[in-house]
């Protein structure tokens, strides 16, 4: 069987959906293939523990960060889909081992106030560290959604008019974008748990001792001005709300549909074919997968050897440092002990991210990821997901996202069923200093980086598909000659994670690919 369209779309993640929507939108006939039963990739759910069949399970992200401010749930009129979200101020909490806490509230001079009831120099540093990071939001956020190569004069020019606005601002804004994670938190503040709130958010984005991974403190930034948007029913909804509407604005998702080779043929990409032997002809293939998987499905000999080894060699989770995540069902309450007593002031922490891990401990965890072992103490964070969303959770129970940022991707001795057990059996251990109700546990899914890759044939289990740096950024990710407006051979476009602007929940990197393929169709005209 062979159908034809214009464009087809590998991947029914975010970023997958919003390119086909883009281009439904555009009156493109394309259809998006999903290996998968359900469409949400990285931002999907679902009741994945046999004994807790009613806690829904959160595999991968969590929040809408970024969303807020790309543009895709008014583009897509999501909320019109059934997108509801709810945002806890604060929306993280740093909880010290002593029982005090610095609550991350939608107001930074709150959270200037905070830091400073621990140390008073702080919250000062962190009213001029704000500053910084405003502007570099203000410059950042144009440059994320502009497209790497092709002039763009609406974006630019608001990141050109705010760095001529604040210009006193290049050297620290320079320093901050080259400059490590752990460096810059240093430089600026003194107490271990203001470093260490700083290092916990920055320890999402990848290794905190890389060069450059201080721009992740934008974070920082868009959170007190946008929130981080939790969605009503875990990121699945979100998913399903996009899915909802590309399908009304004509494209067609395929499910279970996993891709077994991408047609080149003629040096040019042609389509797809499916594992069940189905022919998807198209002029454009997107691959919003990861890139290192698309470019193994090309056809034997069809793209140059050249184009193949750029992408076999970038980096995924180069350092052997990868998210462990995992979902504890309860069959009662999840509540913190001591630091919510100890608060000053009406702020809910049992809402909140809880950001655990001293700055020793964050360090400690991505060192001893490089060498393959694990630590006793562990740098993370849990989300009480159904304190904020009791949909989440049968009545009277509870769910806890538990999230440890770096964590080896392959251990020392391999990642035997007991190393996982007994890992999970510390990180309850570390998380039972801080929080009541963990021993009410009635099941758990716990995934490594390597389970991670088999399950969403990711490589390395890599969250961002292509690890984020200077070097892996614009026009060069995920590889110099794919990250352009140009194809990097014909009809075919990366557009997912792997792409410009990266990870995180935003749909940018699909628009781009939806509006690179736009202009190509033009051509073949």
């Amino acid at each position: 069987m062979v159908v034809q369209v214009d464009v087809v779309v590998i991947g029914a993640g975010h970023n997958g959906m919003a390119a086909a929507g883009y281009l439904a939108k555009a009156g493109k006939k394309v259809v998006v293939v999903e290996r998968l039963s359900k469409v949400g990739g990285m931002t999907s759910a679902g009741y994945m523990i046999p004994e807790a069949p009613e806690h829904l399970v959160t595999p991968c992200a969590v929040e809408l960060l970024f969303a807020r401010k790309s543009g895709i749930i008014e583009d897509f009129d999501l909320h019109k889909y059934g997108l509801r979200t709810v945002d806890p101020d604060p929306t993280y909490a740093y909880l010290h081992p002593d029982g005090s806490s610095i609550a991350l509230f939608y107001d930074y001079r709150r959270t200037a106030e905070d830091i400073a009831r621990i140390n008073r120099n702080d919250g000062k540093a962190y009213l001029e560290f704000m500053k910084t990071l405003n502007v570099m939001m203000d410059i950042g956020f144009p440059m994320m959604m502009a497209e790497p190569g092709r002039p763009d004069l609406r974006n630019m020019s608001k990141a050109i008019k705010s760095a001529v606005r604040n210009v006193r601002l290049k050297d620290e804004l320079v320093a901050m974008s080259k400059a490590t994670a752990d460096q810059i938190a240093c430089e600026r503040f003194e107490h271990p748990a203001t470093i260490a709130l700083l290092l916990g958010i920055a320890a999402g984005a990848g290794p905190i001792d890389d060069d450059g991974n201080a721009a992740a403190y934008m974070i920082f930034a868009v959170t007190h001005k946008y929130g981080t948007g939790k969605p009503i029913g875990s990121l699945q909804s979100f998913s399903d709300a996009l899915a909802r509407s590309i399908e009304a604005s004509g494209a067609s998702i395929e499910l279970n549909a996993p891709v077994a080779e991408i047609i080149v043929d003629g040096g040019a990409a042609k389509g797809v074919r499916l594992d069940d032997g189905r022919i998807i002809r198209a002029k454009m293939v997107i691959a919003t997968c990861d890139p290192k998987t698309a470019m193994r499905l090309t056809t034997p000999g069809g793209v140059s050897r050249t184009l193949l080894q750029r992408i076999e060699h970038a980096p995924s989770n180069r350092s052997n440092a990868a998210p462990f995540l995992a979902n504890v069902a309860m069959s009662g309450p999840l509540r913190l002990k001591r630091h919510q007593d100890m608060r000053h002031d009406d702020a809910d922490l049992n809402k909140a991210v809880g950001l655990i891990g001293t700055p020793e401990e964050v360090r400690r965890s991505f060192a001893m990821a490089r060498r393959g072992d694990i630590p006793e103490r562990h740098s993370m964070s849990l989300s009480p997901l159904s304190n904020t969303d009791p949909s989440q959770a049968p009545a009277g129970g509870s769910l806890a996202y538990i999230y440890l940022p770096g964590v080896a991707v392959d251990a020392r001795d391999g990642w035997s069923p007991e190393l996982k057990d007994r890992t999970m059996a510390s990180v309850l251990s570390h998380l039972g200093e801080f929080y009541d109700g963990l021993d009410t546990e009635v099941g758990r899914f716990v995934e490594t980086a390597r389970e991670r890759e088999k399950r969403l044939n990711v490589s390395n289990g890599c969250v961002t598909h292509i690890d984020f740096g200077a070097l892996r950024s614009g026009l060069h990710r995920p590889a110099p000659g794919f990250g352009g407006p140009r194809p990097p051979f014909p009809g075919f476009l990366v557009g997912g994670a792997g792409a410009h602007p990266g990870g995180g929940v935003s749909g940018i990197a699909g628009r781009i690919a939806a509006n690179r393929a736009l202009r190509a169709l033009k051509k073949t005209r």
